[in-house]
């Protein structure tokens, strides 16, 4: 993870403490076969070696599990809002469920788990809290965990190892999570909504989304900043499910790990936004294009800025499950009917 931070952006603990904007690393070989189901056979797994285990497969190989588990703590961002959509209530999450922000997940989930325990911040965790909760399992996306600290989880409860890196991935990881749980076949038809969905709207505005590059961006804390989304990153997963075109990164602008945000770079160098036909900005991001960017000379000159093709991103765009997401996209044709009808004026 990287020192920079933005609130416009990430996933925050009430929006005070701002995440790390993150390096995303490459899906580990193992992530497709186990969102495929391999190694969760029937109802989310195999009989493991106890008659009250099950064995399933995560980023990491093979791990037992319980067959019915009942104390379930996520130390990952996004395992919780499936766990919800799947009528599982873990007992004990990361920090920030008990803020109603709009932009950092739907309502439904502050209100299903605002009063479950705390075990710190996914990029922060607190072992001992974790430990006091007495879980029978563990999910954890164990690229945001420090030194040692899977062992130390792995000593507590099994430990669901998950991630989330490139394009549709983590339609790998919430897959996987639902056959942990031994909630296959529920899982699968949350899937298929979602896809159906996406690709309605893909069809719908195949128009705007074939002729039109974007670029999602957000701003630096200090508002003197900017950077923007590629595909595959964990901002973004709607807009890659109807295929939109991002604009590219240009010479200077991108360290070339796939998935990461781009370098932090100075109000100077907005210009480089001239390759992008459509600008989204974060939801939350309003004031810093309204006032900070109206004064800049080089903003208003870029071709999208000049077009009147400047929009505001879908709230809570940080999708964690398939029902999440499928609010994500009903949000987005809101959003794509704008554009749409600004491309037509």
């Amino acid at each position: 993870m990287t020192a920079r931070r933005s609130s416009a952006f990430l996933p925050s603990r009430r929006r005070l403490l701002a995440v790390a904007a993150v390096s995303l690393a490459a899906v580990l070989g193992a992530t497709s076969c186990s969102a495929s189901g391999e190694g969760a056979k029937g109802d989310g797994g195999s009989a493991g070696k106890g008659s009250g285990t099950r064995t399933v497969t995560d980023i990491a190989g093979k791990v037992e599990v319980p067959a019915e588990p009942k104390r379930i703590v996520s130390v990952d961002f996004y395992s919780p809002a499936t766990l919800v959509d799947l009528g599982v209530k873990p007992v004990g999450v990361v920090e920030g469920f008990d803020s109603d922000d709009p932009d950092l997940r739907p309502k439904r989930y502050h209100d299903a788990l605002k009063d479950t325990a705390t075990v710190g911040t996914y990029y922060e965790l607190n072992i001992e809290a974790v430990a006091q909760q007495n879980p029978d399992m563990i999910f954890a996306e164990t690229r945001f965990l420090r030194k040692g600290e899977l062992k130390r989880l792995q000593g507590i409860a099994p430990v669901v190892q998950l991630d989330a890196a490139g394009v549709g991935a983590w339609k790998e990881r919430t897959l996987m999570i639902g056959a942990a749980v031994g909630k296959t076949a529920e899982i699968e038809k949350q899937a298929a909504v979602f896809e159906k969905r996406a690709d309605e709207l893909k069809k719908k505005y195949a128009d705007v989304l074939e002729k039109n590059r974007i670029a999602v961006f957000a701003y630096g804390q200090d508002h003197s900043t900017w950077g923007t989304y590629p595909a595959g990153h964990f901002y973004v997963p709607v807009w890659d499910a109807v295929g939109a075109k991002f604009r590219p990164f240009t010479e200077g602008e991108h360290k070339g790990v796939e998935g990461s945000v781009s370098e932090w770079l100075s109000l100077e160098q907005i210009g480089k936004l001239d390759n992008a036909d459509i600008l989204l900005y974060a939801y939350g991001a309003g004031d810093f294009v309204d006032k900070t960017l109206a004064k800049n000379t080089v903003w208003k000159n870029l071709p999208a800025v000049k077009n009147g093709m400047v929009f505001r991103n879908i709230p809570a765009s940080v999708v964690s499950s398939f029902e999440w997401g499928t609010e994500s996209l009903d949000a987005l044709d809101g959003v794509l009917a704008e554009i749409s009808e600004k491309a037509k004026a």
